[in-house]
Order: structure tokens, then sequence, then C-alpha cells
């Protein structure tokens, strides 16, 4: 009966540590990541305004918060995002200034590769398509708001590295409008974005 019963309790212990040691395997060579990240936007924006003699634009500081899930395949991988960003831009024309805010939802789907694949640390390049869907905006000058036609959605595309260490992420990014903002005044965003995310699984 001892016997039987210590028989019993190798096996059971023998099952716990390979269901451990699955779950450590499955979280360190997931094909699948989930994570959350957030960053600072710098955007300028193109302006052809009639009768103007001079536009000058200006680059502000906007933010971005939102999620991302990356699908890892060897040293390559797709990653989808869900992202709310506030972009916002000035322009001077003929010494007028105008304050340029868009808020919107976006979703970029990016095309990454690991130059560097480390278990702890790893440095990527990616590039790919922006949808970003418009939730609010405004163009306002020093004399009063500014009557704008503002598109729904519009096409960006974006071009970037990063690197991972352990569960962090740091991604700098060069983003581009491929359509205009407006059918007006304002034309293509353009915008530097720089994210700091943390991989959940």
């Amino acid at each position: 009966m001892n016997e039987k019963k210590l028989t019993m309790k190798k096996i059971f212990l023998i099952a716990v540590i390979c269901m451990f040691s699955s779950a450590l395997f499955a979280q360190l060579s997931s094909p699948i990541s989930l994570g959350v990240h957030a960053g600072l936007v710098s955007t300028k924006m193109d302006a052809k305004i009639p009768n103007a003699s001079s536009v000058k634009d200006k680059a502000d500081n906007g933010m971005m918060l939102g999620a991302f899930l990356r699908v890892n395949l060897n040293k390559w991988y797709l990653q989808p995002e869900l992202n709310y960003v506030s972009r916002k831009s000035e322009l001077e024309v003929d010494g007028v200034d105008f304050d340029v805010k868009r808020k919107s939802l976006d979703i970029p789907i990016l095309l990454g590769y690991k130059i560097v694949k480390l278990p702890a640390f790893k440095l990527r390049a990616f590039a790919g398509p922006v949808a970003s869907f418009n939730i609010d905006d405004s163009f306002k000058s020093t004399l009063g708001k500014v009557d704008e036609d503002f598109e729904g959605a519009v096409w960006n595309a974006k071009v970037g590295a990063g690197v991972d260490v352990w569960k962090l992420t740091l991604d700098v990014d060069y983003e581009f409008g491929l359509t205009d903002v407006s059918s007006e005044f304002l034309k293509k965003n353009k915008m530097v974005n720089v994210t700091l995310g943390f991989k959940l699984f």
C-alpha cells in the first residue's frame, strides 16, 4: 500500500513539474503577444491656402494610448494595433497663427523583422499602413474658428524601429499621410511617434 502511495505521489509530482514546465515554455516561446503602449506624437500639417503669401507649418506634441497584438513568425512578425491618438499642429499663415487638433482611432497593420533576436533582447524594424478614423477635430486661429471639412477617415503609412528588453518595448517611427486630412485647406500629416509598451504575455 505504501509503495503504491509513493508511486502515485511520484506520478503526481512529475505531472505537476511537466505542467509548470509546459506553461513556462509556452510563456517564453508563445507565437502571440498581447501588450499595451503609450507615447508622444509630434505632428506637422501640410496646408494649401489660396491667396496666402506665406504658410509655415510647425510641429506640436500630442499623445497616443493603445494596445497591440504581435504574431511572431520566427524572425518576422505581424502586429495589428488599436490606438487612440490626439494630434496637434500649428500653422502660421501671413503672420496669423492657427491651431489644428485632431482626435482619431487608428488601426496600424505592421509587418516587422527582428534584426537581432536574443532571449531577453530584440532589435526590430517595421513598416505598414495605418487606417485613421476621425473622432473629433478643430481648426482655430487667433481670429476665431475656421470652418473646415475634415475627412471621416484617412490613410497613413509608417516606418520605424524598436527594441524589446524582457517585456518592455520601445518604438520610434515616422508616419506620413497618404490621403488628405480635409477636402479644403489641410492636406497630409507628417508625424514622429515615440511609444513605450509592456507585453502582458
